[in-house]
């Protein structure tokens, strides 16, 4: 059962980043579908910041 689903999620507990992404990419079926390295969960992050960051420049370099 994964912690979305448990009573214990409605209390506010914590989860890392990969656990995060891993309810996201399973559809709130699975949460260590990245397994539990917290590394997997920054790489995730960081790739969508920087994403976002190259989309933002890139549009403001196209409006110049």
């Amino acid at each position: 059962m994964s912690p979305i689903f448990s009573p214990s999620f409605n209390n506010f507990e914590n989860i890392s980043q990969t656990q995060a992404w891993s309810l996201l990419f399973a559809f709130g079926r699975n949460a260590n579908l990245l397994g539990s390295n917290r590394f997997n969960g920054r790489v995730f992050t960081l790739s969508l910041t920087a994403a976002l960051i190259a989309a933002v420049v890139d549009v403001l370099i196209s409006v110049i």
